[in-house]
This record gives structure tokens, sequence and C-alpha cells, in this order.
């Protein structure tokens, strides 16, 4: 009986050490797919082509949680700042609080668009915003 719940344990644990294991590969490879995909830009004309942004800060309107303005940064270059004005989701509730916690904390940020559509994911996470990109303020240089 000892013997059976031992085994049972390691054999619980292994599966979980496995599971975990594959989250952290599934998050490292979304980070590297996208640092690859925006090293294809080698001077970027846009924030959403940085490696990389930092939220700096995020200013929902009074009355409503959409648009919200963001302001983003890149680490590599602080001196470069742009302004995001983006349309949340309706469907997610949990957009706006997602963006101030990362802003909060200085989260870092990967921004992936497809045409106005925008999703904002923390690095070495699955947390995601989704998003529509409305105007962006030139890059400040």
């Amino acid at each position: 009986m000892i013997l059976t719940i031992a085994i049972s344990a390691i054999f619980l644990s292994v599966v979980a050490a496995l599971t975990w294991t594959v989250r952290l590969l599934r998050i490292s490879t979304l980070d590297a797919q996208a640092l690859a995909d925006k090293l294809a830009f080698p001077e970027p004309a846009s924030a959403l082509e940085w490696p990389e942004l930092r939220l700096q800060s995020v200013v929902p309107q009074p009355d409503d949680i959409s648009p919200v303005i963001v302001q983003v940064g890149w680490p590599a270059h602080p001196e470069q700042v742009a302004t995001l004005l983006v349309a949340l989701d309706p469907g997610d509730a949990r957009a706006l609080s997602l963006l101030c916690q990362w802003s909060n904390a200085g989260a870092a940020v990967v921004a992936l668009r497809q045409g106005p559509e925008l999703e904002l994911r923390r690095r070495q996470s699955l947390e995601r915003v989704h998003a529509t990109l409305l105007d962006e303020g030139n890059p400040a240089r």
C-alpha cells in the first residue's frame, strides 16, 4: 500500500514537472519568435516594431474603458517614447486591469500587430491584451 502511494506521488511529480517544462518552453518560444520578427526591422519606424516595450503609463477615459492612451518606451533606448491610442477588446474585462498592472510593474511587453489589430503580451508569461490601434504618436527620439 505504501509502495503504491509512493509510486503514485512520484508519477504525479514527474507529470507536474513535465507540464511546467512544456509551459516554460512555450513561453520561451513565443518570446524568441517575437524577437526574431522584430529583428527584421533594422530601423523601426513605429513603436510597435520595437523588440520590447515598457508601459510607462496607461490613461483610460474617465467614463468608459475604451479608448485608452498608452505611453510606451523602448528599454534599449530610454530616450524613445511613443503614445498609442488603443480601443480595448470589449469582450475582455481584464484588459485595462492587466495594462495598469504591467505599467505599475514596469513589465516588458511584446506588441504583435496584424493590420489595425494589436496584441500586447507580457514577456515570460501568457497574459495577453487584444486591442485595436486607433492612432500612434510619432516616437520621440
